[in-house]
């Protein structure tokens, strides 16, 4: 995938005139990603260069966007490195584009990590319970998108596209994944996506956090579930004992997991690892998948063995 929506240069030149950054020089699409189009921009201004990201947002309302705003601009404020929306010379953070919900960005220092070993998920786990403090200091609510009432849902839209052994699997699942709800765990403002590709790193430091566009109120070890699931296997997909120690030690030197937590962490990367298979199945076509949810059905195998039923 590049992108869903496309447009004319002369039409991002007249857009980006209400943040007086400086004249558009260059525009180009970024190839990764599966919800929203997303743009490396190059502005000129008295002939000094500044990079940005131009990120239309797809899949989500405008009522939606201050949610977000709020995210970034607080977490921004207290120091973390994410990447605070541009506001326009009218004051504007969120804005219109080709008729879509629309931010500019700051292009963040760093890449993308190729290979992750015992330091980085030893960082990103100190950044996640430092998003997750952070976030406890702000009033923010939006509803979680990816609910059991999500899962039910979605299993029926993808019953004939996986085999019957998956489907009950997957149908278990969603019930534990219910009956979990009524636990008593910690509950806040998540990121909801902290996959490899959304976090840059720079000389060992992580300078870039992006793509919160999945933030939603859930239980906190959802989060560290969801960020073990991808940065704690190896490159042949098994998981990795020692990453993800390493990630639990960073995150509990800024946040102690509580006992029920430890308790029930591999129970949530079950449920974790089946909602995204569940995603990536309606993320397109069958042959057509904007990425394999055979990746994630076998982590949710794995992850099934592994796990006595402990809720009941």
């Amino acid at each position: 995938m590049t992108t869903f929506t496309t447009f004319k240069k002369d039409a991002l030149a007249r857009y980006l005139i209400m943040f007086g950054l400086g004249d558009l020089h260059a525009f180009t699409a970024i190839a990764k990603g599966i919800e929203n189009s997303n743009y490396f921009v190059t502005l000129d201004q008295h002939d000094e260069k500044s990079e940005y990201v131009l990120s239309i947002i797809e899949g989500l309302t405008f009522d939606e966007m201050p949610f977000f705003n709020r995210i970034l601009q607080h977490l921004f404020y207290y120091g973390l490195p994410v990447p605070a929306p541009r506001h326009t010379l009218d004051g504007m953070s969120s804005t219109i584009f080709c008729g879509k919900p629309t931010f500019l960005f700051p292009k963040l220092p760093g890449s993308h990590l190729t290979e992750v070993g015992i330091e980085q998920c030893t960082a990103i786990g100190k950044v996640l319970a430092d998003i997750h403090t952070t976030l406890a200091t702000e009033a923010l609510h939006r509803d979680n998108p990816f609910s059991p009432d999500w899962m039910e849902d979605t299993l029926q839209t993808v019953a004939k596209r996986v085999t019957t052994d998956e489907l009950t699997l997957l149908t278990r699942i969603a019930g534990e994944y219910e009956a979990a709800q009524d636990l008593d765990l910690p509950k806040g403002v998540i990121h909801g996506d902290l996959f490899r590709d959304n976090v840059l790193f720079e000389g060992g430091e992580v300078t870039g956090i992006l793509d919160f566009f999945h933030a939603c109120d859930d239980f906190l070890v959802q989060d560290i579930a969801i960020t073990i699931n991808d940065w704690c296997r190896d490159e042949d997909g098994d998981r990795c004992t020692d990453r993800r120690l390493a990630l639990i030690d960073g995150y509990c030197s800024k946040r102690e997991l509580t006992p029920t937590e430890f308790e029930y962490l591999m129970m949530f990367e079950k449920f974790s690892a089946a909602r995204f298979a569940l995603t990536r199945f309606i993320s397109g076509e069958p042959g057509e998948y904007l990425k394999d949810p055979k990746e994630f059905l076998s982590l949710t195998r794995q992850l099934d063995e592994q796990t006595q039923s402990v809720v009941s």
